[in-house]
């Protein structure tokens, strides 16, 4: 997007509208372009837009825990009214929190 920006009466506002995104945050890219030089055009394709030369982002994968246990360390709290019921459970390092989240629930 900041290459097809570079071409010869693009306009900015239209780019970025083109692509879902804030013409701001386009211009923050051109800016750090200019500062940083981190993009660098290859080529032009067949429809005159930029082609911009990157690697393509590798794939890592994460092992994501399958259920979060409690730990002696988290406060539990279960809330129930009527039929319905929920159990949080909070960390102990952030019993400040809880108390501030407890109030505005029960408010």
């Amino acid at each position: 997007m900041v290459a097809a920006c570079q071409q010869p009466g693009a306009s900015i506002a239209a780019i970025a509208r083109g692509h879902g995104m804030n013409a701001n945050v386009l211009h923050r890219w051109l800016k750090e372009h200019e500062r940083n030089g981190c993009h660098q055009l290859v080529a032009a394709s067949s429809s005159g837009s930029a082609v911009l030369a990157s690697p393509a982002p590798a794939f890592i994968a994460l092992k994501l825990p399958t259920a979060m246990e409690p730990t002696a360390c988290d406060i539990k709290v279960e809330l129930h009214k009527g039929n319905i019921s929920m159990i949080v459970t909070w960390p102990i390092s952030a019993a400040g929190d809880l108390v501030q989240w407890t109030r505005a629930i029960l408010k």
